[in-house]
């Protein structure tokens, strides 16, 4: 799907509107191919930087062609199956275009009242906000999982297979989120070379590489508490499960010893005591000191 907005100086809000104008914003979203092939022929794009731009295993960067500026970026999903999604943002003489699978949460604050100095009409800076907006969200998911993961070691000896799984998860958008963290510096380094910048333009695009430097960081800290968590889990668990095979063992030792007193007092032949009324407490009394002393040797031993 297509659709063209644009907000001036003069305008208070986002306007939607029905043809690109000079300075608008073209917003692509899941793309068929039709339009894919109307976007190359009407703004004169790049058709494989538009069908990479729609790949999810693309890394951020930034390509240049025909003067047109082809910057990718991840975006942060609430899936923790899939972790991020390709965000190409196309910057011509006359437009900007963003191209995506699906639309990013923080389109409702380009969308809404909550940025009122975002214009359609300064291209460089409407640039710099959907990057510090991605940014932000970066942040927010990764400090989602990080809280998520922080619990998790509260509860890390009695963590259950749902809470496991949900980790195992959270591990793979942390990678995602790393590798988004580490390409990304290198595209602005990239752009803010390529690009003209002005100085205050510059200093934003500084910051960002500062704040994405500090999410990689704590991403890759998170991943060793992860890490950690499974180690701990993993000592404890074969542990729980040694002291149950030894308790089994013990158990089976028990109940062969009086299987096998009681199998010798039921054979049909002539056996001491058998003449005797009380026979049947003295073989109780022999099975019970028997244990006895077994559970003494064991507990000796600090087997049990």
């Amino acid at each position: 799907m297509i659709t063209y907005y644009k907000k001036s100086i003069k305008d208070k809000q986002m306007r939607l509107i029905q043809n690109p104008e000079l300075g608008s914003w073209i917003n692509v979203v899941s793309p068929t191919k039709k339009d894919i092939d109307f976007l190359v022929d009407e703004f004169k794009l790049d058709k494989d930087n538009i069908d990479s731009g729609l790949d999810p295993h693309e890394i951020p960067r930034a390509d240049f062609v025909n003067g047109d500026s082809y910057i990718y970026i991840k975006v942060p999903t609430d899936e923790l199956e899939r972790g991020t999604l390709t965000f190409l943002i196309i910057i011509t003489k006359k437009f900007i275009i963003t191209v995506s699978q699906k639309e990013p949460q923080f389109y409702k604050n380009i969308k809404g009242n909550k940025a009122p100095d975002i214009y359609t009409t300064q291209k460089t800076k409407f640039l710099l906000s959907l990057l510090s907006f991605n940014n932000e969200l970066l942040e927010q998911k990764t400090l989602e999982i990080v809280k998520s993961i922080e619990m998790k070691k509260d509860l890390s000896n009695e963590l259950r297979e749902k809470d496991v799984n949900e980790m195992i998860k959270h591990e793979y958008m942390l990678n995602s989120f790393v590798s988004a963290y580490n390409y990304t510096n290198f595209m602005y380094n990239k752009i803010i070379h390529r690009l003209g910048f002005h100085e205050k333009d510059k200093d934003i695009i500084e910051e960002l590489m500062i704040d994405t430097e500090e999410g990689q960081n704590i991403c890759q800290t998170s991943l060793k508490n992860i890490s950690n968590i499974r180690s701990y889990s993993m000592v404890l668990l074969t542990s729980k499960l040694n002291r149950l095979i030894t308790v089994l063992t013990v158990l089976t030792v028990f109940l062969s010893v009086i299987a096998a007193i009681s199998s010798f007092y039921g054979m049909n032949i002539d056996l001491p005591l058998q003449d005797d009324k009380n026979a049947f407490f003295y073989v109780i009394f022999f099975i019970i000191l028997v244990l006895m002393s077994f559970i003494l040797y064991l507990k000796k031993k600090k087997v049990i």
